[in-house]
């Protein structure tokens, strides 16, 4: 009874879901429509046709498509498709040869399905004329590596009744006398009866009959059907799905949107990490790196000098903080030329983008979209990150650093600088997710900010219970407080550990521990990149992380804290113009007409199509109550950018202290349209609409 009731609840919600499908299936145009029941019905994934069906526009459609045969591509480098090539030819094969006879299209027939999925068999044995056996075909195939299938395998077909077409036989469901004429049947209705007369016609058709996996012995002697068929056959369907990836599909509905639709299908893994040191002016800088493996990263040839290869990367560097507050979102491009040299080391070794930002402190999740023009492909890193507090005065433990290798950098910068996981002269190579080879060495790096003389760090390597490799040394102070030690591997077993530090004072008093995760793969090797492009945040620049950080501070609505950075950005370099307008805009904040317009006005003409100025001059000019200059800025900003509410607002009562009520109900109308909750709006119109009647 229960069985009854789970399948019945199972019935009811397929049922629910086949409908749902249908439905989203009826919203297709005729060509995706054909394109995802016939083109590929037998080879798409579940949850590739999940996604296809939850696309909104025909330009994401598309893009699915692209990215589907691109991700079944045996040769992404050749401009040939030759999976896809094949598919077609398969498919046209049967629609013209294996409907013959039948009032279908040839895809439709078990002969098309399978031949679609499985190719030319390798020998095919046809049965016909015969006046007991029915019409039949017998395929004999090998089997593909990497699908589950057996070396070698039969498929038959026969026509049941002797009429219509040909369907596919099933030695469970069917059994040996259903490939028998009638009258024969008759006389020998058992198994072993059939079995016999199959023989006398063929002993590879009577083997198939009772199983078509080759390497399984037939019950001849008992007539018993081999209960592996059914398995076969459902492994054969899914076969050209087992070998695809479907995790482009699933990084569309997690990230296609925060990519254009030319990107959007075309995601591919990566490895990565994030560590935050103490920067320059204690502000936190987080260093990270993104792992491509060599078919996930590709390069053009230069037509017109092929000893060049290039690409053009676009990173956008995102932080979000727990309350959902972007607290900064910026992006860069960066144009790749590699020797053909280079080029060859990231076809065979994983490459690697490197890069810096500064943060403010706080818990964020961090994320890096990095884009490659060349494949249009993308990938998305992403992780929770504690941003620590830095103080001057107060001995801090930075994140730990787990890294495959350290060097000595050929350009050496000053110890209190932080370049892109680089302080002084040591430059670190990161351990992606963190994972080392068994007997690997594993260099670890921490930074011990604020630590005076004699400060000691204790390294330690240990499992649950026990410590396999321990170091101490001491805080190199005139190297930013950098610390370092050599953890080995040797003798231990694969599995995860993690690496402890902890800060001491000369006296051996504990100041702070921190600990990270590390992974012993049992693989002798771990691949590491071979070829790593740096980039990072410039702070040589002078008062370039007082802009950043206030960006950051104003983000997160406090804005007198920002304020102060851009006023120092401001005083310490008079070439940052970014500055400037932002110091101006939190003036405005404050209605402070006048020092908002000393800032301004002398970035006009150089800067007459930047919103931020144009738009900053309206406010300030309207803060004068000079409404008719106000409206000539506010106006032209609008031109350069959509305007918001505050805009629209702002323009809508100059024009009416200037006496054209007409226009301004048409700027305070559009405001309405964006939010109509504004009550204080909806008053001056009803004011404006009574004047006027």
């Amino acid at each position: 009874m229960r069985l009854t009731v789970w399948i019945l609840g199972f019935s009811i919600l397929s049922a629910g879901s086949s409908f749902a499908q249908k439905e989203l299936t009826e919203r297709l145009s005729e060509e995706h429509r054909g394109w995802l029941e016939r083109d590929v019905l037998y080879i798409i994934a579940e949850r590739e046709r999940e996604v296809f069906l939850s696309l909104e526009t025909l330009e994401e459609r598309n893009s699915f498509i692209e990215a589907f045969w691109r991700k079944r591509d045996p040769n992404p480098t050749t401009p040939a498709n030759e999976f896809r090539d094949e598919h077609d030819r398969r498919l046209d094969y049967a629609n013209r040869l294996l409907g013959r006879g039948t009032y279908r299209e040839g895809w439709r027939t078990d002969r098309g399905r399978y031949y679609i999925i499985l190719g030319e068999p390798r020998e095919v044995q046809r049965y016909t004329g015969y006046s007991e056996l029915m019409d039949s075909e017998l395929w004999f195939y090998q089997g593909e590596k990497g699908k589950g299938l057996p070396a070698f395998f039969y498929l038959l077909f026969y026509k049941r009744g002797d009429v219509g077409e040909y369907e596919l036989y099933n030695p469970f469901i069917d059994g040996p006398p259903a490939l028998l004429r009638g009258t024969f049947i008759q006389s020998n209705p058992d198994n072993l009866d059939a079995i016999e007369s199959l023989m006398q016609i063929s002993p590879e058709l009577a083997h198939a009959s009772l199983s078509f996996d080759t390497s399984e012995p037939p019950d001849l002697m008992g007539g018993r059907p081999a209960m592996g068929t059914g398995l076969l056959l459902a492994r054969i369907e899914e076969s050209p799905k087992r070998a695809v990836r479907t995790d482009y599909a699933d990084a569309w509905m997690q990230y296609g949107r925060r990519v254009s639709t030319e990107y959007s299908f075309n995601f591919v893994p990566n490895r990565h990490v994030f560590s935050v040191m103490a920067g320059p002016e204690a502000t936190p800088i987080i260093h990270y790196s993104v792992e491509l493996d060599p078919e996930s990263f590709g390069l053009e040839m230069n037509e017109d000098d092929p000893s060049k290869y290039y690409t053009t990367l676009d990173v956008t560097f995102e932080a979000t903080n727990d309350e959902g507050t972007l607290v900064v979102s910026t992006g860069s491009s960066t144009f790749v030329e590699l020797t053909p040299a280079q080029a060859d080391q990231v076809q065979s070794a994983p490459f690697a983008f490197q890069s810096s930002f500064p943060l403010v402190p706080g818990r964020h999740t961090v994320s890096v979209i990095l884009r490659n023009r060349a494949l249009t492909n993308f990938t998305l890193a992403e992780r929770e990150v504690e941003v620590p507090r830095f103080e001057l005065g107060r001995p801090t433990l930075a994140d730990i650093i787990l890294c495959h290798a350290t060097t000595v950098a050929r350009e050496t910068v000053d110890p209190t600088e932080v370049r892109t996981f680089q302080i002084g002269g040591l430059r670190l190579e990161p351990a992606s997710d963190q994972l080392f080879a068994l007997g690997e060495t594993i260099h670890v790096f921490a930074q011990a900010y604020q630590t005076p003389e004699g400060y000691m760090a204790r390294f330690e390597l240990a499992g649950a219970d026990e410590v396999f490799d321990a170091v101490e040394t001491e805080v190199q102070k005139a190297q930013g407080g950098t610390v370092t030690a050599e953890l080995s591997a040797l003798g231990m077993v694969g599995g995860d550990y993690q690496i402890r530090v902890r800060l001491m004072t000369p006296r051996g008093e504990l100041v702070e521990e921190r600990s990270v995760p590390v992974v012993l793969s049992p693989r002798t090797v771990v691949p590491r990149p071979g070829f790593v492009l740096r980039k990072g945040f410039n702070t040589a620049i002078p008062e370039l992380l007082a802009l950043a950080r206030g960006d950051q501070l104003w983000n997160l609505g406090r804005f007198d804290a920002a304020r102060e950075d851009f006023e120092k950005a401001v005083a310490g370099n008079l070439n940052l113009p970014h500055a400037r307008w932002k110091l101006a805009n939190a003036y405005l904040r404050s209605r402070d007409a006048e020092r908002s317009l000393a800032l301004l006005a002398p970035l006009e003409e150089a800067f007459s199509s930047q919103f931020e100025v144009i738009a900053g001059l309206g406010f300030a000019y309207y803060f004068k109550d000079d409404f008719q200059k106000a409206t000539e800025y506010l106006e032209k900003a609008m031109t350069i950018r959509p305007p918001d509410t505050e805009l629209l607002n702002a323009t809508a009562d100059c024009h009416l202290r200037l006496g054209n009520p007409d226009k301004a109900k048409a700027y305070f109308d559009r405001s309405l349209e964006l939010d109509p909750s504004q009550e204080a709006v909806k008053r001056r119109l009803a004011e404006l609409s009574s004047q006027g009647s």
